[in-house]
């Protein structure tokens, strides 16, 4: 008895769903027939949120992922300075002055190292007391003989290449005219030579990048700054430095005071 029940209940209940489901099925049609334009308009109106939504997503995820590859390869970890920012190199040579000797001023060309940069660091570390010999491998310009106003030729009979007095105390100038007259590179004996009379010795290297010379001169100096227009030459620089065996104490690039780079 008890199972009949059950089994009339069942099949009242699956009537009444099939009613309303008949019942809901008809009156959606007649809404659909009576105002099809609205329903249309409605469901264009769904499908193009729903459309837009997902492209706006999308497009959000690819802006963040170019955006993250952007901000990885716009590392740019370099210090920016100005010309007359020199005494922050002068002070860094200054700490670390008891354990480097020879300093080198390593550069992707002329622009971005101005010859003030190593004239006037000298300048501060002799003013300091630090009995300097500044070393110019620009063989182009001989730029800082001209600086000091140093002559371009060596004194009648004097065939044996010398520093160079300055009417600073303490500080001898080493011109690039000099490597001219040896025609030769001798540059790390020279700095070893020098290290045992100068308490600094600082090299000035403009052309650094470009230079046939350069893996010599990086492995002439214990300690380095190099000066660079953009991060690809400040990579190329980095790992050469790293190469000899030099200490990187300074990544630099100079803004010029007239705000050319």
């Amino acid at each position: 008895m008890f199972y009949i029940q059950q089994t009339i209940l069942l099949a009242e209940t699956t009537s009444r769903f099939a009613f309303y489901r008949e019942f809901y099925l008809r009156k959606t049609w007649e809404f659909l027939q009576n105002y099809w334009i609205w329903a249309a308009i409605a469901a264009v109106v769904v499908i193009g949120l729903i459309v837009w939504l997902l492209v706006r997503k999308t497009k959000s995820r690819k802006g963040k992922t170019k955006s993250k590859r952007r901000s990885r390869s716009n590392t740019d970890e370099r210090e920016q300075l100005a010309e007359s920012d020199y005494r922050l190199i002068t002070e860094r040579i200054l700490q670390v002055g008891d354990k480097y000797k020879s300093i080198l001023f390593a550069a992707a060309g002329i622009k971005c190292l101005p010859v003030t940069i190593p004239v006037n660091t000298a300048i501060e570390l002799a003013g300091n007391k630090k009995r300097c010999l500044l070393i110019d491998l620009d063989l182009k310009r001989d730029a800082v003989a001209k600086a000091f106003g140093i002559a371009d030729k060596p004194a009648v009979g004097d065939f044996r290449p010398r520093p160079c007095a300055t009417e600073f105390k303490d500080l001898l100038v080493w011109p690039a005219h000099n490597f001219a007259q040896t025609k030769q590179m001798n540059i790390k004996p020279l700095v070893e030579a020098a290290i045992e009379k100068f308490d600094l010795v600082l090299i000035n290297a403009p052309y650094l990048d470009g230079s046939p010379d350069r893996s010599q001169i990086a492995a002439a100096a214990q300690c380095a700054f190099i000066f660079t227009q953009n991060t690809t030459q400040a990579k190329r620089l980095a790992a050469l430095i790293k190469t000899a065996d030099c200490k990187l104490i300074g990544n630099i690039q100079i803004n010029q005071e007239d705000g050319r780079q």
